[in-house]
Order: C-alpha cells, then sequence, then structure tokens
C-alpha cells in the first residue's frame, strides 16, 4: 500500500549544504525534518564511547540494542543526553563513514526513518536516502558541489582549526569510501533533481526543491 505521506529526499556528498537546506525545506513546507546523518554519527559517537571498533560486527549489533536515539528539532539525545556538540568534532567526521559500511547501522537507521515517515510528511537528508530509504519518494534531489567548495565550508565550520589542504584530503577520502562501500553506496538515484551548490545561495538551492516539489503534487 503506497504512503499517504509526502517525501523529500535529499541525497549527495558530505559538505554540500544537504541538512542546512533539508532544514529549511521542511520548514517552508511545515513537514519533520530527519536528519540521517546526524543518526549515523550519534551511533558514531556511542561505539567510541564504548570502544567498539568499527569491523566489530558483534559489538555493533549489542551497542544497537542497548541504545535510545532520539531527535528532538536539532538536537540529538543519546539515552537522554543531547550530544549534537559532541557529534560535530573532526573525530566523528573522520569515522562516520566507517559506521555507514556496516550494514547492521544501516538497516537499524534505516527502520527508523521509515518508521517516523510512516505517520507524517518528511523532509530527510544523507546519503542513501534516494536510493536505499526512500526510492520511492515524492522528491528524490542530488545536492552537489565541487570537493574544494565543500572542504573550504567545513574548514570555516569547523573553526579554521585544522590545515585546509587537510580537510580538502578528508573530504575526498570520505566521498571515496561512500562511494565505492559494497552496501547501500552513494549514488545519484536514477530521476532525482540535481542541484549544484557551489555558486548558488542555499535559498535558491531551497527555492528550486520547493518550487519542483509544487509542481509534483
Amino acid at each position: 500500500m503506497p504512503n499517504k505521506y509526502y517525501q523529500v529526499a535529499i541525497d549527495g556528498p558530505a559538505g554540500a549544504g544537504k541538512s542546512t537546506i533539508a532544514k529549511l525545506i521542511a520548514k517552508k513546507l511545515n513537514f519533520t525534518f530527519i536528519n540521517s546523518g546526524a543518526i549515523y554519527r550519534t551511533i558514531t559517537y556511542a561505539l567510541i564511547q564504548r570502544n567498539i571498533g568499527f569491523e566489530d560486527v558483534e559489538g555493533i549489533v549489542k551497542t544497537l540494542s542497548e541504545i535510545n536515539i532520539k531527535q528532538i528539532g536539532d538536537q540529538m539525545i543519546l539515552d537522554g543526553v543531547d550530544i549534537s556538540s559532541e557529534i560535530r568534532t573532526p573525530q566523528i567526521s573522520n569515522n562516520v563513514a566507517y559506521v555507514g559500511k556496516q550494514k547492521n547501522a544501516r538497516e537499524y537507521i534505516k527502520q527508523v526513518e521509515r518508521d517516523i515517515a510512516s505517520y507524517q510528511n518528511i523532509v530527510i537528508e544523507g546519503r542513501d536516502t534516494t536510493t536505499a530509504v526512500f526510492p520511492n519518494a515524492t522528491l528524490k534531489c542530488w545536492v552537489f558541489a565541487s570537493p574544494e567548495i565543500r572542504a573550504q565550508r567545513r574548514w570555516e565550520q569547523d573553526g579554521k582549526i585544522q590545515d585546509l589542504n587537510k580537510v580538502l584530503e578528508e573530504v575526498k577520502a570520505r566521498d571515496k569510501i561512500d562511494a565505492e562501500r559494497a552496501i547501500d553506496p552513494m549514488k545519484k538515484a536514477n530521476g532525482a533533481l540535481e542541484v549544484d551548490t557551489t555558486n548558488i545561495t542555499i535559498d535558491e538551492a531551497v527555492d528550486t526543491i520547493v518550487n519542483k516539489f509544487k509542481e509534483l503534487v
């Protein structure tokens, strides 16, 4: 039976502006925003805190069965504690892609997201949301930008602490891991609306997606 609610799914590489764009679209449409990337980061944080290796399948499964993750507005809550700041550190950014390679973690998150979408209209962002999580979304979008622009944005977001060239290397490495993973690799979905944010503003990207959604419905 088709889902009677709408889903706007936004996919693309890290640093392209997916989260910011998705939040603004959700606000404009009065939809619920699901930040899948933040959920992956929360799991990454939980595993690091428990000293669970990213290849330790048994440890990951056990952790997923024990933790409780909630998204309240922009806050990510792990076992009742707001860890929104903790999951934005370079340590988490540099390791989250390894968690994304784990089938158990991906299946866990996929089900959480589908459950949320079963009773309300949503805007969701994250790699594989248009191909694996919501392949039949009302509107699928591929939001991207050049690696150099994405590295610049991440460098500024992190307070310009690291060397910019190092950040660029990390962005390219993240792209490689996401695109080459065996399970649900990052790729543009068939029929997805392409939005290149390299040379346009966030507001322009938002308007492009919102206008396309209104055309469809």
